[in-house]
């Protein structure tokens, strides 16, 4: 079987290494093999936030290449690059807690009054500039199919804040559409016939109400 391919100049021991696991150095980086077979390499830092990858560093068998199935290697490394960047930022015991608690109270944000006088100290929303990275991760994605894969391979790997990202990316382009315009916006074939879809809004005319 031949040796999958890397992202970089790989040696032909590391080339065997992700063929079969053999002479993979422990506490080194995780090899995640896309369904191509490319390699492409994930800090273990940057692996606690795929809770899939999190688990088998724990059992110990994150060793070797890891097969991620329907994985194209180009969403591959944009689920890396995304885990590098949050990785130094992550709170995995904030993490742990929302798991648990997905819904948690939503709260109450009183509008200020007009005279309110904003303080002379205030703190940045966005400290790291992971808010705006994030922006320009989306925005640079090329197409739906990109951002459809992306949620898929972070949703199948376990990595709960860009699933978040992903759908958030969705719901922003269907918000305020009309139903024609949400197909044309996510590139949604309408499958249904003139007859089909008149029966379907009678049968809903309340979902059509404005």
């Amino acid at each position: 079987m031949a040796p999958p391919a890397t992202d970089a100049a790989t040696t032909k021991q590391e080339q065997q290494q992700a063929a079969g696991g053999e002479g993979v150095e422990v506490g080194g980086d995780l090899r995640l093999v896309a369904e191509c077979g490319t390699v492409v390499r994930l800090s273990r830092s940057a692996a606690r936030m795929s809770t899939t990858l999190l688990d088998m560093i724990e059992a110990g068998c994150a060793e070797g290449g890891i097969p991620i199935k329907g994985a194209d290697a180009g969403t591959l490394r944009l689920v890396a690059a995304y885990c590098e960047k949050h990785a130094p930022h992550y709170d995995p015991v904030a993490s742990a807690a929302r798991l648990r608690d997905p819904f948690p109270p939503f709260p109450i944000d009183f509008t200020p009054a007009p005279y309110a006088v904003k303080p002379v100290t205030q703190l940045d929303p966005d400290p790291h500039g992971l808010k705006a990275w994030d922006r320009k991760f989306i925005s640079d994605l090329p197409d739906n199919s990109a951002l459809f894969n992306l949620i898929i391979v972070a949703n199948l790997m376990a990595i709960e804040d860009l699933v978040d990202l992903g759908c958030t990316a969705v719901a922003d382009k269907m918000r305020g559409k009309t139903p024609d315009e949400i197909r044309v916006a996510l590139d949604i074939e309408n499958d249904y016939t003139p007859e089909q879809e008149a029966e379907v809004r009678r049968e809903n005319a309340w979902a059509f109400e404005d």
